[in-house]
């Protein structure tokens, strides 16, 4: 399941205040420092645009709740270009990588993107990550020449 961050709780996250809602406990390994470096760019690009976020807009991240716990995130760097086109980014926690949880959460969001009005979704990752490069091509993304993963709506 998704759920889309909460922005008070993304500026928590941010200032160090880095405690779960009782609702929805977090994985002793959450979040990773991909995941606060991707919320300080996705609020940044957002603020940059229409001023300070008050609610968690379309293009937004998501957290991967497993079990009733979060154990990840998903989502989007920032809304579509003029392209249609957003590029997504997502972590899990070491403890459930390699049980589908990104693959699960992949497929859900590019469902969003599409259902939002994107053609095109892309995805970069190291080199040497063929876990997370199994999870875009088990989703239909195909790998450019430049290595950027990317599929079309017309794809899917």
């Amino acid at each position: 399941m998704l759920v889309a961050l909460p922005v008070d709780m993304a500026r928590r996250m941010l200032t160090g205040a880095l405690r779960p809602e009782p609702e929805l406990p977090w994985h002793p390994e959450y979040p990773l420092p991909d995941s606060l470096d991707a919320i300080a760019m996705v609020m940044a690009a957002h603020e940059a645009m229409t001023g300070p976020v008050q609610q968690p807009p379309t293009w937004w991240i998501h957290q991967i709740v497993v079990y009733g716990v979060v154990v990840g995130d998903i989502g989007f760097h920032s809304p579509p270009g003029p392209e249609k086109a957003v590029e997504i980014g997502y972590t899990v926690v070491p403890a459930w990588r390699g049980r589908g949880v990104a693959s699960r959460a992949c497929e859900v969001i590019l469902q969003q993107a599409w259902q939002d009005g994107a053609e095109t979704v892309i995805a970069e990752t190291d080199h040497d990550n063929v876990a997370s490069q199994a999870v875009l091509l088990g989703n239909g993304f195909r790998r450019q020449p430049d290595g950027v993963f990317m599929i079309k709506r017309a794809e899917k």
